[in-house]
């Protein structure tokens, strides 16, 4: 009778030593000392005062929401965001719009890097600066509007 019930417990385990393991992507965060992020049907969300972090293209170094780009159709970034980090946004495809406030002053590097679906963007006057390759391999982008203070 031990060895049956051993052996059962012995089979049992190693069925759910099999079985897949699910790791949902996270849908909120922080992207800077005072900043969080939140996706939420398919709407990407930064708020809070101040700077977001910078990132880059290595996938060890990428933005917290990287995981969801496939599911980022919108980025809103609220009153209080001073800039746009680094390949914040690189490789979002499904991306279409984004509205940026004036208390943005600078648009990191590579920020918009091969966000083929969006199609355009109204630059605030608050911004000072854009980095290298800012919109590179932005195929899809037919309007863009930039003040007169660049």
């Amino acid at each position: 009778m031990k060895k049956r019930i051993l052996s059962m417990m012995l089979a049992l385990s190693m069925m759910v030593s099999f079985m897949p393991i699910i790791a949902s992507a996270a849908t909120s965060g922080t992207c800077g000392d005072n900043l969080t992020w939140k996706l939420d049907n398919g709407t990407l969300t930064i708020s809070g005062t101040g700077e977001m972090k910078n990132y880059s293209g290595n996938l060890n170094q990428s933005a917290p929401w990287h995981s969801n780009i496939k599911s980022i159709k919108s980025v809103v970034i609220e009153k209080g965001v001073t800039n746009i980090g680094d390949y914040a946004f690189s490789w979002c495809n499904s991306l279409t719009s984004i509205t940026i406030p004036n208390s943005v002053i600078s648009i990191g590097r590579d920020a918009f890097d091969n966000c083929s679906s969006l199609t355009s963007i109204t630059i605030p006057n608050s911004i000072t600066s854009i980095g290298y390759g800012a919109f590179e391999a932005c195929s899809g982008l037919t309007s863009v509007t930039i003040p007169n203070s660049l």
